[in-house]
């Protein structure tokens, strides 16, 4: 005797239901990898660590979201259209001074994740700037002058303490407060105002050409001057985004020393992809060329001081508590450490 081997209608059934459950195990599967929404100010970074190919073979996919100015990056956070932001190491503390609800340790609504800055002494990370022409050689020579600036971050602390050991408020001087850095910068580059704060590469080629020069650095201030990356509470709630930021950090923390190996392909990468200048471009290479720092007691002490000195001076409204807006769990993934 011979077998068929017609199929039946029991195996017909059995067989769609196997493919239904490969189906659904593979939807579930494509469900459950992890997407991360990263917020950056500008391409600069998103550039660089893609070139370096950091990410390839990740367990999760990255999505860079370019939103210009911290104040974009906060709104981004707060509205969940990104889970990470960038920003200064002291925008929290402005938005925690001027939150209704007190931040509280365990459940605070954001918090710095990691921070990094330029590791080369020649090019301070946040500089006030002055015109050559507006005959300002002191800081007490800002009076009356026109300065602009943007909200927010470490930009915004700079031009607040330049003021203050000016001992000036905004009433003895005009203040032109822009959307972002680069527009604020380009005002100054144009002549429109008389001093700048904010980061030194936009301003780089008028110091270069002497039209320009340095006033007071951030170090000068004792501001960190910290690159951070911001996460929402949730995110960091969730296990699989938090085992995600470990890994993504790590080959961030990779991709730096990449960075300092290829430095002309980076000038590249922002001329052609950033579109600056070549010489606006090889400044911002070397200004960015730079490594994770730990997020630790020392630095919390530093931020601490400077939200006491704002508070003092009216800057924010309250006295805060700016432990409760680090997150020290990544530090293995940055530094190495705990």
């Amino acid at each position: 005797m011979t077998s068929s081997l017609r199929p039946t209608r029991r195996h017909l059934l059995a067989a769609g239901a196997a493919f239904a459950a490969f189906l659904a195990a593979s939807a579930a599967s494509a469900e459950e990898r992890v997407k991360l929404l990263i917020g950056y100010q500008d391409l600069t970074v998103p550039s660089t660590v893609t070139a370096s190919k950091v990410l390839e073979g990740a367990p999760y996919d990255v999505e860079w979201v370019i939103l210009p100015g911290p104040a974009a990056q906060l709104s981004a956070l707060y509205s969940k259209n990104i889970d990470v932001g960038h920003m200064g190491d002291t925008s929290l503390i402005i938005e925690q001074g001027k939150a209704k609800d007190e931040w509280v340790e365990g459940n605070p609504p954001l918090q710095i994740i990691a921070g990094w800055r330029a590791n080369d002494g020649k090019y301070p990370p946040i500089v006030t700037v002055v015109r050559t022409d507006a005959k300002i050689d002191t800081l007490a020579d800002l009076r009356g002058k026109k300065w602009s600036y943007n909200f927010g971050g470490f930009n915004y602390l700079q031009y607040v303490l330049t003021g203050l050991k000016a001992g000036l408020t905004p009433k003895d001087y005009e203040a032109v407060q822009l959307g972002d850095q680069n527009a604020s910068a380009a005002a100054f580059n144009s002549g429109r105002v008389d001093a700048f704060s904010g980061s030194i590469a936009p301003v780089g080629e008028s110091i270069e050409k002497g039209t320009a020069r340095v006033l007071i650095t951030s170090d000068e201030l004792e501001i960190p001057a910290l690159n951070v990356f911001t996460a929402r509470g949730d995110v960091l709630k969730d296990p699989a985004k938090r085992a995600a930021l470990a890994d993504f950090l790590a080959r961030v923390r990779t991709h730096w020393t990449w960075y300092a190996d290829h430095l002309d392909e980076v000038q590249k990468l922002y001329e052609e992809k950033v579109k600056q200048t070549p010489a606006r471009a090889k400044l911002t290479t070397l200004y960015q060329k730079a490594t994770f720092q730990p997020l630790d007691d020392k630095l919390v002490a530093r931020e601490q001081k400077i939200a006491d000195i704002l508070t003092e001076a009216g800057g924010i409204p309250k006295k805060i508590n700016v432990n409760v807006e680090f997150y020290r769990g990544f530090n293995s993934s940055t530094v190495g450490g705990n």
